[in-house]
């Protein structure tokens, strides 16, 4: 099951349809008999829209006195094994590949570093993160299915708030943004 959710996330972001993905993984998330991880199916970063997009606007007016910019990538934390605070970082590029199978390129960013901007409003998933990697509980297999779908559902809850961010005004510059969160191959592209 974890892999066909995996390609039907991925097919959904390659049509651009994240709020598809997400009431997708709402659905299984819900018809799981494991009670953890429950209450992501209604929940969302509450972090403003317009902050966001004022943090990435400044990054990239900063970036753009040093070099051209053509692209922008954010990357949540590993935030399965990071219970205590999640966050995403910036990484600016002199370049923008548009092939989905190389994702190399994302490896050689040309930014210094950035504060990182933490997530809030899902406190209560980091919480049952916790709970399930302290009590192993990937050795059951109720559990270990309901964390996979809810390890997808917060990255796409990410990129939600990434799309809600980007459709709230206007970039400084109006470069592609790519998002996801760390070690996934699942990439959202918003391009202008």
């Amino acid at each position: 099951m974890t892999e066909m959710l995996w390609n039907s996330v991925a097919q959904f972001f390659e049509r651009n349809d994240v709020q598809v993905a997400a009431l997708h993984l709402e659905a299984h998330l819900r018809a799981q008999k494991s009670e953890r991880f429950s209450t992501l199916a209604d929940l969302r970063f509450r972090n403003d829209p317009n902050d966001v997009l004022a943090y990435v606007n400044e990054f990239i007016a900063e970036c753009s006195s040093f070099f051209n910019v053509e692209s922008v990538y954010l990357e949540m934390n590993g935030f399965d094994i990071n219970f205590d605070r999640w966050y995403f970082d910036l990484f600016a590029y002199t370049e923008y590949v548009n092939d989905p199978d190389d994702l190399d390129w994302l490896c050689e960013w040309s930014s210094p570093d950035w504060e990182p901007l933490t997530l809030i409003g899902m406190e209560e998933i980091q919480e049952e993160f916790r709970w399930y990697m302290e009590n192993e509980a990937w050795r059951q297999k109720e559990h270990k299915a309901t964390e996979e779908i809810a390890t997808l559902l917060v990255m796409v809850r990410f990129v939600q708030l990434v799309s809600e961010a980007l459709q709230s005004g206007p970039l400084t510059k109006p470069v592609p943004v790519l998002a996801t969160a760390h070690d996934f191959d699942i990439l959202a592209r918003f391009t202008p």
